[in-house]
């Protein structure tokens, strides 16, 4: 699906975004039927509009919720979401942590898993450089160990302000992060690394 298409399907309240309303009357955001947004549009026509105080292009499709509040289930319950959401966050600017605790995710942390660095042109000639943070979920398992619950997170920021802001602005505490989260399909038995030990050979019979 071609980049304009994805922002004129996504757009508004269209039968393409939403699905019908749930049992409490809500519309249920489909994201992915109709909004199936490229690194550079979630970063020039989402992420930089936030930073710069200007509405999205496409409205509803990206909601303001810290993904570290809840559980990723959790999270896209709340908000209606089925398998994937988008979600803007706010950041404190201080070097990316490894690991990130979840509140009232029953243990269960982002763990970082790699970095990408890209950048963006807008339409003007901006480039717009940012990075995306790749995370996992892991919840803790009955032995202790970190296992993986098959969530992941990536998190993209933009690295130079100067291309959202005006040189003569000050340096702001927090700024925001467009984050999505998704459900892998890949198998969830999988150990973190940090936790993973090895065991040593069960000692042989002696002679």
């Amino acid at each position: 699906m071609g980049g304009e298409v994805n922002l004129i399907l996504g757009g508004g309240r269209g039968d393409d975004f939403y699905d019908d309303d749930d049992d409490d009357g809500h519309a249920i955001a489909l994201v992915g039927v109709g909004f199936e947004p490229t690194e550079d549009e979630l970063v020039l026509h989402f992420l930089r509009p936030q930073l710069r105080g200007f509405a999205p292009r496409v409205a509803g499709a990206v909601v303001e919720a810290d993904p570290c509040g809840a559980a990723p289930w959790e999270l896209l319950a709340r908000h209606g979401l089925r398998g994937e959401g988008f979600f803007f966050s706010a950041r404190a600017r201080k070097k990316p942590s490894v690991r990130r605790t979840v509140v009232g995710g029953g243990g269960g942390s982002w763990m970082h898993s790699s970095t990408k660095n890209g950048q963006s042109v807008t339409d003007l000639g901006v480039v717009v450089r940012w990075c995306r943070i790749n995370f996992c979920f892991y919840v803790r398992g009955e032995m202790g160990q970190q296992r993986s619950t098959g969530w992941m997170m990536a998190e993209y920021e933009i690295t130079d302000p100067r291309c959202y802001r005006r040189a003569d602005d000050g340096e702001e505490d927090d700024f925001w992060v467009l984050c999505h989260v998704r459900k892998s399909s890949r198998s969830t038995a999988k150990i973190s690394p940090a936790k993973a030990r090895r065991r040593k050979p069960a000692a042989e019979g002696r002679a």
